[in-house]
């Protein structure tokens, strides 16, 4: 009985190739040669020549032959040539949702990305370390962090780049607070809820309880107001959000963190977008996101939420 035939591999789309490479290349930066470019993929000389012209036709590139010197990009349209590379969905990867910051970050990185035709797939994870993992592994094509964040967890992921999104845009003005139960325990130490797996938390938490006594208790800090209003702390920091029932209708305290906190934390106030500083085709798509409409969004919504607060309108409910 005659051995069965090996099966067939499946044949390299060599336009999609051409384009995974068109995408490394900057506009004024000569592209490799058409024999490169065969080796590349391991095409014809015409197929090449075919993948390339295609490429221009459909707008996704523009070239100039400069004879011995090359030929050199002229323009290119990056979200064009990421779909023409068939790399499909950009996978962001957010901070847990709730914040009106993080909605208008979101707002603005897919509104950026559906104007250069690339669909934004989203997950949520907690922890700013595991974000970064999460990149450097190459399960995401880019992460939001607090830029005090991702200067301490640098070191430990190489060949990650960030684009700052300016102040104020992971944590807006005012928007740190610590939420305390009403009546304090009369002798005993104050329990203040720590989330040690978030930098920004447990920097933040450490700054401002410095120098009292204080029993540290770890807690999740987006349910802060639920610890306290359970017993299980006294107080903690949180991050204010739209919520069905404020934390002071719920009759607990909340007072903003201090300034000299705010003072000695600035940077994780800061939002930056993480990507690979090797992926070519993520960071020509996360160039085109203005982190002045970053700040715009962030604005209206904050507006829409304090005019909800005035006027009694649930905005967002939870």
């Amino acid at each position: 009985m005659s051995a069965p035939a090996p099966l067939a591999r499946p044949k390299r789309d060599v336009r999609a190739i051409v384009a995974q490479v068109l995408l490394t290349r900057e506009v004024g930066q000569r592209i490799p040669t058409v024999q490169e470019l065969q080796h590349t993929s391991h095409a014809g000389t015409g197929t090449v020549i075919k993948a390339l012209r295609a490429l221009e036709a459909n707008g996704s590139v523009t070239l100039s032959s400069h004879g011995h010197q090359g030929t050199v990009v002229v323009a290119r349209d990056a979200g064009q040539l990421w779909n023409e590379a068939q790399f499909g969905n950009f996978s962001l990867i957010m901070p847990p949702p709730g914040p009106v910051e993080q909605q208008g970050i979101l707002e603005t990185v897919q509104g950026s990305l559906a104007r250069q035709g690339v669909p934004v797939v989203v997950q949520s994870l907690a922890g700013a370390r595991r974000r970064l993992e999460e990149l450097y592994l190459e399960r995401a094509d880019a992460v939001v962090t607090s830029a005090g964040a991702f200067t301490r967890h640098r070191d430990d992921f190489a060949g990650l780049t960030s684009l700052d999104l300016g102040d104020a845009t992971f944590y807006s003005a005012g928007s740190l607070v610590v939420v305390e139960a009403p009546e304090r325990r009369e002798g005993n130490r104050i329990r203040v809820g720590i989330d040690r797996a978030s930098y920004d938390h447990q920097l933040l938490t450490e700054t401002e309880f410095a120098g009292q006594d204080v029993e540290f208790v770890e807690w999740r800090f987006v349910s802060a107001p639920a610890a306290v209003l359970r017993g299980r702390v006294d107080a903690a920091i949180w991050h204010a959000m739209p919520t069905v029932i404020s934390p002071e209708l719920a009759g607990l305290s909340v007072r903003r963190v201090s300034e000299s906190t705010i003072r000695a934390t600035r940077d994780v106030s800061r939002a930056v977008l993480v990507t690979r500083a090797l992926d070519a085709g993520a960071n020509a798509l996360v160039r085109a996101v203005d982190p002045g409409e970053v700040a715009k969004a962030q604005g209206r919504l904050l507006r829409l939420v304090a005019a909800g607060e005035d006027d009694g309108t649930e905005v967002w409910p939870r």
